[in-house]
């Protein structure tokens, strides 16, 4: 079930709906009396142990095996006292204080043993991993973590506890990690092994490693997620990228967020490799489309940081379509930042993982024909924009990326003659400007009117516009930005009012023509302007 204390917030962070209250009595903080009451508390509401014992380490900071013996209602003997129940040996040596010295540990105490966290994981109901945090898996040797991830509850205790008979444990219990008995050479068999009369050391060793390549095969068929499933969340980042091209992305936002952190945890769970890079691919994918979101917002490092995320992502997956769009998408901050010659660079390093793919070298060229139009580089600039171009015209497949999910990651043409236009604005050329940046619009006329992307066509028009002043047709341009001028609030971006303060620049030289107009017009450009966040994404 989903934590039903937690409340998702715009920027994924969660918080308690429960109240922290100061203690009366005076301690540190998680004292019994607070533990108890969130454990009533959290009870009633039909929560569950884990659930418990997760809040337990957000709120106190505990360490997983305290937070775990806290939320099943034990003292450290207790947990002692159970250990040698499920021991099977009421004089086992294990005490209270040690179960104390194997929570602080590794800042002290004692490191478990994988034997003893599998103890300690069935006292609690857990499996052995889940007793073990970032700070413990860093203290850890190679291979621990394996072992514990993959043996589930591990050890039928009683029959791995010491023997007291003369009967060796069976093969089936004995593990590679597990060190075979040693006796007094000559007591059972040659090199002192402990094993069945009957059954020679070789065999015994051939049947325990068949077991065990037997279990790890079975627990690797098994995935934590099915098909339905991922088919769901494809479905669900479809319509998403398809939404954020037509409506306010504030809506759309804390669903982006609710996807991101499905896909975390279940990546938290165990997949077979295709189902994980799947979802690699999923998490990637929500990535570039909170780093589309938080750019419309305004917000320009939070885009950056969401698409280094959404890189990292589609490393792990493999998928060069991604990494050809973060590239295009890091060029362009580039770009906006001022620096056209990293532009230029990064547009041109993700062509290595556009290869074989004319839509992401359509959009890469595009972006850095517009970094080197920036540079004043005429020459280079228009033979990139015919080299998008070219590759519009070899496009013949279909992209998982930009065409299966598609929506805001399209490489249209639409948006190749604005990026030409823009190239074009910067290098003076106003008559093919305005020639790409009508065609743009024409092909956005063609759309549905929820299909048409709410901040290119926008920003297209006042490319237009900036072209009719870059003519001298000041009477042309106003009429072509009045629309635009006139959008509603929640559909104004970012990219749109960037075009605006680009074509108030090429309006300046008009200011003495036509003062009165003019000053008018800087007024409502200066008022047009992407509106405030709510206070809870501030």
């Amino acid at each position: 079930m989903d934590l039903l204390w937690r409340i998702p917030l715009l920027r994924g962070a969660e918080e308690s709906c429960f109240e922290e209250r100061r203690s009366p009595l005076k301690g540190s903080p998680g004292s019994k009396p607070e533990r108890d009451r969130l454990c009533r508390q959290m009870r009633q509401l039909g929560c569950t142990k884990r659930q418990i014992a997760d809040e337990m380490m957000r709120r106190w900071q505990f360490r997983p095996r305290q937070a775990w013996r806290f939320a099943s209602g034990m003292t450290q003997e207790e947990a002692a006292g159970r250990c040698c129940e499920l021991l099977g040996d009421e004089s086992a040596p294990v005490s209270g204080k040690r179960i104390s010295e194997y929570e602080r540990w590794p800042l002290g105490g004692v490191r478990p043993s994988l034997r003893n966290l599998s103890l300690l994981g069935q006292v609690y109901g857990v499996r052995p991993d889940d007793l073990l945090d970032g700070l413990d898996r860093q203290n850890l040797p190679a291979g621990f973590l394996t072992e514990a991830h993959d043996r589930g509850d591990l050890f039928d205790l009683r029959r791995t506890a010491p023997q007291r008979s003369s009967d060796p444990p069976s093969p089936a219990y004995r593990t590679s990690t597990d060190p075979p008995t040693r006796e007094r050479p000559g007591a059972h068999g040659h090199l002192g092994i402990r094993t069945k009369p009957s059954v020679p050391v070789e065999e015994a060793a051939i049947l325990a490693a068949a077991y065990e390549s037997s279990e790890h095969a079975g627990r690797a068929e098994t995935s934590n997620v099915g098909p339905v499933v991922l088919e769901g969340l494809h479905d669900q980042v479809r319509r998403l990228a398809r939404q954020l091209m037509s409506i306010d992305a504030l809506l759309l936002f804390p669903e982006m967020i609710r996807a991101r952190d499905r896909i975390y945890r279940i990546l938290g769970g165990h997949q077979q490799p295709r189902q994980t890079r799947e979802l690699y691919f999923l998490a990637a994918v929500v990535c570039c489309l909170l780093a589309e979101a938080s750019q419309s917002f305004g917000l320009r490092v939070a885009a950056l940081e969401q698409t280094r995320a959404a890189w990292a992502y589609a490393e792990l997956a493999g998928h060069d379509s991604i990494r050809a769009w973060c590239r295009s998408a890091q060029s362009w901050h580039a770009y906006r930042d001022g620096r056209p010659y990293e532009a230029v660079m990064l547009a041109r390093s993700g062509q290595r993982y556009a290869r074989g793919n004319p839509a992401a070298q359509q959009r890469l060229h595009s972006m850095e024909g517009t970094a080197l139009a920036l540079m004043g580089d005429e020459a280079t600039a228009i033979s990139a924009f015919g080299a998008a171009t070219d590759d519009r015209a070899r496009i013949c497949s279909r992209d998982d990326f930009f065409d299966e999910v598609g929506g805001v990651f399209v490489a249209d043409a639409a948006k190749q003659y604005q990026n030409e236009a823009n190239g074009m604005i910067v290098l003076g050329r106003a008559d093919d400007a305005a020639r790409c940046a009508r065609s743009a619009i024409d092909l956005y006329a063609q759309e549905p009117l929820e299909q048409r992307d709410a901040a290119l066509e926008p920003s297209a028009r006042v490319t237009l516009a900036t072209s009719a002043l870059l003519g001298g047709d000041i009477e042309t341009a106003l009429n072509d930005l009045r629309p635009v001028l006139e959008l509603p609030p929640q559909m104004r971006s970012d990219l749109v009012v960037f075009k605006l303060r680009e074509f108030s620049l090429h309006l300046r030289p008009y200011a003495r023509r036509a003062f009165t107009r003019v000053a008018g017009l800087q007024a409502e450009i200066e008022e047009f302007r992407v509106p405030p966040l709510p206070g809870s994404m501030l």
